[in-house]
C-alpha cells in the first residue's frame, strides 16, 4: 500500500537510512558521506558527468558560434545555447543516467529540468556580464560561463536524484 508522504518526510527518512549502517555484529554506526557517496551515486554520477561534458561542449560551441561568428549579443547567445542544449540534456539525463523509461511527467520532470537549466542561464549570464565589465575576450567569457554552470552541477545531481528522476521517491510504502 502506497502512502502519501511529504517530500520533507521522504528526505528525512532517506537521510536517516543513508546515515546509518549496521556492522556484522549488529551495532549501528554512522557511515561518513565519503564512503556512502561513491556506492550510492557512482554509476549515476559518472553518467551525469558524461552527459554534462557533452552538454558543455554543445552549449559552449553554440555560444561561440552565435556570439563570435554570428555576432549576437552575449546574453542572447547564452540564452540560445541553453535553450538548444537543454533538450538533448534532458533526454540523455532521464533515459541514460537514471534509466527511466516511463512516461515523461511535464510538471514533475520536464518543467523543473528546464527551470534548473534557466536558473543556470541566469546565473551564468550575471557572472559573464560581471566578467564582461573587465574584458571582452571570448575565452574569458566562456570560462566564466563554464564556471558558473559548474558551481550548480553537484546541486543538480542531488536535485534530479532526490526530487525528479530517482525511483525511490515514487515508491514509498507503508510499514504495515
Amino acid at each position: 500500500m502506497t502512502v502519501g508522504l511529504s517530500i520533507r518526510h521522504a528526505v528525512i527518512v532517506d537521510a536517516e537510512v543513508l546515515a546509518w549502517s549496521v556492522k556484522m555484529d549488529g551495532r549501528k554506526t554512522i557511515t561518513p558521506p565519503t564512503e556512502r557517496m561513491p556506492h550510492q551515486y557512482g554509476k549515476k554520477a559518472s553518467r551525469f558527468l558524461v552527459v554534462s561534458a557533452f552538454n558543455v561542449v554543445l552549449g559552449q560551441s553554440l555560444l561561440v558560434l552565435t556570439h563570435s561568428w554570428l555576432g549576437w549579443a552575449f546574453t542572447v547567445s547564452n540564452a540560445a545555447a541553453v535553450a538548444l542544449s537543454a533538450g538533448p540534456a534532458y533526454i540523455l539525463t532521464r533515459y541514460w543516467v537514471w534509466e527511466k523509461w516511463s512516461k515523461n511527467m511535464l510538471v514533475k520532470e520536464v518543467l523543473p529540468f528546464w527551470g534548473v537549466a534557466f536558473f543556470g542561464l541566469i546565473f551564468s549570464t550575471v557572472a559573464a556580464r560581471f566578467a564582461g565589465t573587465y574584458t571582452d575576450a571570448q575565452l574569458a567569457l566562456n570560462l566564466v560561463n563554464l564556471a558558473a554552470f559548474g558551481l550548480i552541477w553537484v546541486f543538480k545531481l542531488f536535485l534530479f536524484d532526490r526530487l525528479m528522476f530517482g525511483g525511490h521517491h515514487h515508491t514509498l510504502k507503508s510499514a504495515s
